[in-house]
């Protein structure tokens, strides 16, 4: 949510009547400090919320937002950063520098964080508007130009749904909680995982049982991440059969080792789970075992390697190098 976090602060200070500006990374070639949809806020006055990279291209791009913040018409920093700047990355970068005095209903409706929208942020630094999220509009933390607007979904709820309370589990739900993941922490509660509730889960659920969570929880969308992480094989292999055949999870996930999931495929292909080429895709969709390949082995390291996979999910579409 760190891009609504500085939207956020852009309202702020438009309500306490300073002057200010949005700097939005609306182009990006080659070896670049930050990507599409970083943004910047920068005040009249110099103070700052967020970045667009640092060094010289930030400074570059601080003094012309001051401008702009000031009353200066809309504005585009375009800079290669060897040629232009010296700067050693080696790629170029747009810029687009938004006035924000009449944006205050925009900023309401994506930093409220009721409702998830479609920002759009026009590439020649021209009004900000925002809409309802459309099929085809990208995915959420991937922004696209699209017909001359940068188009980012926002208030988006990512929820990380925990199935297990076990070490690795109070390892992994901090560190999702901090990376803006809803969590939902799901157990059964027979070994008193229940009896203190983890302060880092939104939402705490006595149920091992798929369909039951998935009431409680108003159905599972493709936004949502789910992890089978129990203390329990027979377990993990119920919930896994619950929601092997669900195609509207956006991410399916199980611990264990090889071996463990070479057994489980056999038992859910001898009860008709996997039959076709629909089970084969399945299969291929399910990330067991879970978590990037680092070596890990402490419940802090496995969920270390579980978070970075998430992120890879998050910001590339897919798990990304490094996987098992």
């Amino acid at each position: 949510m760190a891009r609504v976090d500085v939207l956020a602060a852009a309202l702020r200070a438009l309500d306490a009547g300073r002057g200010v500006a949005l700097a939005t990374v609306v182009g990006a070639q080659g070896s670049t400090p930050r990507h599409l949809g970083a943004r910047m806020v920068v005040a009249a006055d110099g103070e700052q919320w967020g970045t667009v990279g640092g060094g010289k291209i930030e400074q570059v791009v601080v003094e012309r937002a001051r401008e702009v913040a000031g009353g200066a018409a809309p504005a585009v920093v375009r800079q290669h950063l060897v040629r232009d700047l010296a700067m050693c990355c080696g790629g170029s970068m747009a810029v687009a520098i938004t006035p924000l005095l009449d944006a205050r209903a925009v900023l309401v409706a994506v930093t409220e964080g009721r409702h998830s929208y479609a920002l759009l942020t026009p590439i020649d630094g021209a009004a900000l508007a925002v809409r309802e999220v459309r099929v085809g509009d990208p995915a959420p933390h991937r922004p696209a130009v699209v017909d001359g607007v940068l188009v980012e979904r926002v208030n988006v709820v990512e929820r990380a749904v925990l199935f297990g309370l076990g070490h690795v589990a109070r390892s992994l739900g901090p560190l999702l909680a901090n990376l803006g993941f809803s969590v939902i922490a799901c157990d059964d509660g027979e070994t008193g995982a229940l009896g203190e509730p983890p302060p880092w889960a939104t939402r705490v659920i006595e149920s091992f049982d798929p369909a039951e969570v998935e009431r409680l929880l108003g159905g599972f969308t493709p936004d949502d991440r789910v992890l089978v992480i129990t203390r329990d094989h027979a377990v993990d292999q119920q919930i896994l059969e619950g929601l092997i055949q669900r195609d509207d999870l956006g991410y399916l996930g199980m611990i264990g080792s090889r071996g463990k999931v070479g057994r489980f495929r056999k038992r859910l292909e001898a009860k008709g789970l996997l039959d076709g080429e629909d089970g084969e895709r399945r299969w291929a969709k399910l990330r067991a075992p879970i978590g990037f390949d680092i070596g890990a082995e402490t419940p802090d390291e496995i969920a270390i390697a579980i978070a970075a996979e998430l992120v890879a999910v998050r910001r590339r579409g897919e798990t990304g190098a490094g996987a098992w």
